[in-house]
């Protein structure tokens, strides 16, 4: 899925034309990985952070925002379609 992406942004972004070099297809390739590679790199670090301060209490509060978040876009979203 995330090639069918990346696919789709880049011929709306207009990059795939014909007379592109090869130099330039090399340099969004590198820029395509090195901004993946710094999404992981942070979101893991971040992670690594997070975990040893996380305790099971707040981890319990934080699942029941998302839980009661998640049960709320879901009736919204049922409250749209019925009202329509």
């Amino acid at each position: 899925m995330t090639i069918l992406a990346f696919i789709a942004i880049f011929a709306g972004a207009g990059l795939a034309n014909s007379d592109a070099s090869i130099w330039s297809a090399v340099l969004l390739v590198i820029g395509v990985f090195s901004g993946s590679a710094a999404w992981w790199l942070l979101l893991s670090t971040g992670v690594g952070f997070f975990r040893s301060r996380i305790t099971s209490q707040v981890m319990l509060w934080v699942n029941r925002i998302a839980g009661g978040a998640v049960v709320a876009l879901g009736v919204l979203a049922v409250v749209r379609v019925v009202v329509k």
